[in-house]
């Protein structure tokens, strides 16, 4: 019984406590859950990666242009212009344009009618057939009478002289004739090849990279209408002058695009310009992809890393952490203090650490100018299964 009263007795200094216990429950909870909240990276050991970092596009293989024969006014066939056929596919000789060239189809009228009439010429023949014939008849008559009355030699000499001279002018009467039908076949040959030259063909199978004209637009002959890329791809990197030296054939390189930002391809240089981009002073280098993406384009932009060399079982941090030179720690506590560090190997994605900072310890990865020296806030860590953990 005295127990029992004990205990009543003692009720309100547990529920005293209990609020108390809840209260300091309460306010670290709010204290730390109102930190603002920092990801950090716990730093490990890996292998260290010396890279040289640079800009990559997506360039076509090779592109030709593809030019007007002969001037007129353009006629788009199966293609809309401006940007809205760009990126089309098209066949070897497939028709992209039409020239309406009204002065050759003139051409080719008139010298169908000029055709005909040598044709008629040329059947009715020379204009002297006749008068030879007759002369030939006239000298086949004097020739048997010259056997009969035994002819002066002068009259014989006369009569055969003016046979040659007729088949002399019949004959060149009938070259002109065959030369005129000769020229005007040739004529028309050529004005339906140049009206054959209207029709603009795509010279291989490609896609579509340019439209410089307009529907019914006046082109003039030799202008580049269409320009048409073969449907393969290369990339094309830009690295610092002082940094190409150190990049050779078949090294390999790290290739992040915009478009994928989610994939990390694979690529080996296959060579270096030896001369500057004379507008930037940057120096190209040529990759291949090891594995292409499906939807690789032409146009798409990236970054790269030459990888140049490699070490093993050294400290790493992401490169993100890095600011103006150090980066970020935050304490057990959560304390966030800066400190100077000393780097090694480099790449787009991780940085060697060579002093300043021990394996376990948590670096800032991201808004490290929210962060202040001092300032308590609450880690979430991006790679909590690192060792040191």
């Amino acid at each position: 019984m005295n127990f029992l009263r004990s205990l009543t007795a003692r009720i309100p200094y547990f529920r005293t406590l209990s609020i108390a216990l809840l209260a300091v429950v309460a306010f670290f909870a709010y204290s730390y859950f109102s930190r603002p909240a920092a990801e950090v990276y716990r730093v490990h050991r890996g292998t260290a990666i010396a890279a040289v970092y640079g800009t990559v596009r997506i360039e076509w293989t090779s592109s030709v242009g593809v030019r007007a024969q002969n001037s007129g006014y353009i006629q788009l066939k199966d293609i809309s212009p401006g940007q809205s056929s760009i990126g089309l596919h098209v066949r070897k000789d497939q028709v992209l344009a039409t020239i309406v060239d009204e002065a050759t189809a003139r051409e080719i009228s008139q010298t169908k009618i000029d055709l005909d009439a040598a044709l008629a010429k040329q059947k009715v023949g020379p204009a002297d057939a006749i008068a030879l014939e007759a002369s030939r008849t006239s000298l086949a008559r004097t020739e048997k009478l010259n056997e009969l009355t035994q002819l002066a030699p002068a009259q014989m000499e006369g009569a055969r002289n003016d046979v040659k001279r007729l088949e002399d002018l019949v004959k060149g009467e009938q070259i002109l004739l065959d030369q005129a039908v000769e020229t005007n076949r040739q004529n028309l040959k050529n004005f339906q090849d140049k009206m054959a030259r209207s029709l603009i063909k795509s010279p291989i199978d490609g896609v579509l990279t340019a439209i410089a004209n307009s529907d019914n637009e006046l082109v003039t002959e030799g202008n580049v209408v269409f320009t048409i890329a073969q449907p393969t791809t290369y990339v094309s990197g830009q690295v610092n002058e002082e940094d190409v030296g150190r990049i050779t054939d078949k090294l390999k390189a790290k290739l992040r695009l915009y478009s994928f930002p989610d994939i990390e391809l694979l690529a080996s240089v296959t060579s270096v310009l030896p001369y500057p981009d004379p507008a930037t002073q940057r120096y190209t280098v040529i990759l291949s992809l090891d594995n292409p993406p499906p939807n690789l384009m032409a146009g798409m932009t990236g970054e790269m890393n030459v990888i140049i060399g490699k070490r093993e079982n050294s400290l790493l941090i992401p490169t993100s952490a890095i600011r103006n030179g150090r980066v970020f720690v935050v304490g057990s506590g959560g304390t966030v203090s800066p400190r100077n560090v000393k780097f090694g190997f480099r790449s787009m994605e991780t940085t060697e650490i060579l002093e300043g900072i021990q394996e376990g310890e948590r670096v800032i990865v991201a808004d490290q100018d929210l962060f202040h020296p001092g300032d308590h806030v609450r880690a979430l860590e991006i790679n909590p299964d690192a060792t040191g953990h």
